[in-house]
């Protein structure tokens, strides 16, 4: 269950939080393969080439710091919206769906319908790294007010120490069901961390799912295989509207 309003809950379904992390590293690996080396959902990627390219004059740090910005007003737009749809009683977690969709299916648009991206300077390319990086800070707005208790789908490096500690409280859980195994209490504790572990490794898994996926897409399809992000992330909200119907 997922805390989506004020006093309410609506049932999402399980695998969501590793569908938007698929979403997550597929974008990614398009905004980076086709867009110079762009990464719009690990934005931490984009600060560090950012800071490289200062460093060495390179023209494509206006694309990137333009995309870093996006992501950031993004998640103060999101944010905002969600606390409107809480106090207007509307089902946030499903219009937010439905912006992120938006948001990406422009993207798709303009990459695909617009002039080719052959430098880092094409207005295109840029504009279209801005409408992604907003998919991408509209959805960690997304998970982070109306997935409580979901890791981040976007950053794998705080996902990565976690699993490390949920594996480690595991091992310890354990142990102490076998030390005493008639103690309810602790096998409620394994069974508590065994279901976070499993939260943050299908997450992760998507993740790395996403961006192979995206990167095989690429190869073979190349720009034309981006819409895949928008039909999961549709599917998504299409999936909630039907459970509200």
């Amino acid at each position: 269950m997922t805390q989506v309003a004020l006093n309410r809950e609506i049932p999402l379904p399980r695998l969501a939080p590793a569908l938007l992390s698929f979403v997550a590293g597929y974008v990614d690996i398009y905004t980076f393969l086709g867009l110079f080396g762009l990464f719009v959902a690990q934005v931490t990627g984009s600060f560090v080439t950012a800071g490289a390219e200062l460093v060495t004059h390179d023209e494509s740090i206006a694309g990137k710091v333009l995309a870093v910005i996006a992501f950031v007003v993004a998640t103060m737009i999101s944010a905002a919206l969600i606390r409107f749809a809480h106090r207007r009683g509307w089902e946030a977690l499903q219009i937010m769906l439905w912006l992120e969709t938006t948001l990406l299916a422009i993207f798709c648009l303009v990459i695909l319908a617009g002039p080719p991206v052959t430098s880092v300077t094409d207005r295109s390319g840029i504009v279209a790294g801005v409408f992604a990086a907003m998919a991408m800070g509209m959805q960690a707005v997304i998970v982070r007010l109306l997935m409580r208790g979901v890791p981040q789908t976007n950053v794998m490096t705080g996902n990565m120490t976690q699993i490390g500690i949920e594996t480690t409280d595991l091992v310890s859980a354990w142990l102490k069901c076998l030390r005493e195994p008639g103690d309810r209490e602790h096998r409620r504790e394994l069974a508590a961390v065994r279901s976070r572990l499993f939260t943050v490794l299908a997450i992760a898994v998507g993740f790395l799912a996403g961006a192979a996926c995206g990167a095989l897409s690429y190869a073979k399809a190349g720009l034309a295989g981006a819409p895949v992000a928008v039909v999961i992330v549709a599917a998504l909200a299409l999936w909630m509207a039907r459970r509200e119907g």
